[in-house]
């Protein structure tokens, strides 16, 4: 990792609360699964239903898929001294197709780290705009980030309904 991938994380979370950001290793596709697993169970408990959970969450348990889903777009991934925190992946021409965090280190800057990256690498493939389909938690972060409601939408996995927020935001 390089100097200028180094970041910090937000000042209220103390003087040792630093993360760096780098790209996806196909070797780490097992951890992010877990991560993925672990912020939809745990982070996003309070919005969504026990069913619905799981239902979401399953999405993961395919590693080999969920590696090759990986594969399909860029994506950062977010570390501390104790490993992954969080990951983000980008699609062609500016679709953000996943945003996760650990719980562990949910709410000190690690979203908002992977969002600059993110930002960065759309404007490098000349989108103006990021778009993205947001969860209700992911859709109040992204407010944060200057992302607008487009629409709704509703999806099924794994027999399950789910609404989702149709974003877009400008790239910066």
């Amino acid at each position: 990792m390089s100097t200028d991938d180094m970041h910090d994380a937000d000042p209220d979370t103390g003087p040792d609360a630093t993360f760096e950001t780098c790209d996806f290793n196909v070797a780490d596709a097992a951890e992010l699964a877990q991560i993925f697993r672990d912020a939809i169970n745990v982070s996003a408990a309070s919005e969504y239903s026990p069913e619905q959970l799981a239902a979401w969450a399953r999405s993961a348990d395919d590693e080999a898929a969920f590696a090759a889903a990986l594969s399909e777009g860029w994506v950062r991934i977010a570390v501390d001294d104790e490993g992954i925190v969080g990951f983000a992946q980008l699609n062609m021409p500016g679709h953000l197709a996943m945003l996760y965090t650990a719980p562990r280190a949910a709410r000190q800057g690690v979203a908002t780290l992977l969002m600059d990256d993110m930002h960065m690498l759309a404007g490098a493939m000349g989108a103006k705009t990021i778009t993205a389909e947001a969860s209700s938690l992911a859709r109040a972060f992204l407010a944060t980030q200057g992302f607008r409601d487009t629409g709704t939408e509703v999806v099924e996995r794994h027999g399950v309904s789910f609404t989702r927020y149709l974003m877009a935001g400008k790239t910066r």
